[in-house]
């Protein structure tokens, strides 16, 4: 049997357009997720951001996290000093987020400092945030606000607790407490 040469074209276009559909996978997208704020139990000092980015189809750089339910934020990292084994803190102006890698902003890492989160953030129990990358893409998303212990803030409960401390106990880290 003959096969003619449209037939024949067909057949080997077939390997060809197979390799084509086989390197055709979902394209990674960049997120934000987990993002939750830690509030301090000192309230004149920051709480913590913690949050994770998954990379997109281009390596680009987280340039700032903010919120109009908080007066300020910065990205800092704390790291231990080879020389002296103390913690150090640095600030961040910009962090490399990997092509489909993944960035984790958690406890003794990588964080946002944020200061001020309002009552209305704290009632509700969230707050939203706007990631900014340096490809211009800007994410929207919900942070959870919570206790250092995970509970909800003491706002949104109702709860009656003791004043709030002005001062961070001794041995402390001073604004840079609890996280």
């Amino acid at each position: 049997m003959q096969l003619n040469m449209r037939s024949r074209l067909g057949l080997l276009a077939m390997p060809v357009l197979a390799a084509m559909l086989a390197s055709c996978g979902p394209t990674p997208q960049l997120r934000v997720h987990d993002a939750v704020i830690k509030l301090n139990p000192v309230d004149s000092n920051p709480s913590a951001m913690y949050f994770t980015v998954l990379g997109g189809p281009k390596e680009i750089y987280l340039l700032s996290v903010s919120s109009t339910s908080v007066i300020r934020t910065e990205m800092h990292e704390s790291a231990i000093d080879p020389k002296t084994g103390a913690m150090t803190m640095n600030k961040l102006d910009r962090v490399k987020v990997p092509v489909d890698g993944k960035v984790e902003f958690k406890r003794g890492g990588k964080h946002v400092m944020v200061w001020g989160v309002n009552l209305v953030g704290r009632r509700l129990g969230e707050v939203e945030a706007q990631f900014l990358f340096s490809n211009n893409e800007r994410i929207l998303v919900k942070a959870r606000v919570e206790e250092m212990d995970g509970s909800e803030p003491d706002e949104k409960t109702g709860k009656t607790s003791a004043p709030a401390k002005t001062e961070a106990p001794k041995g402390d880290h001073g604004e840079h407490s609890g996280h």
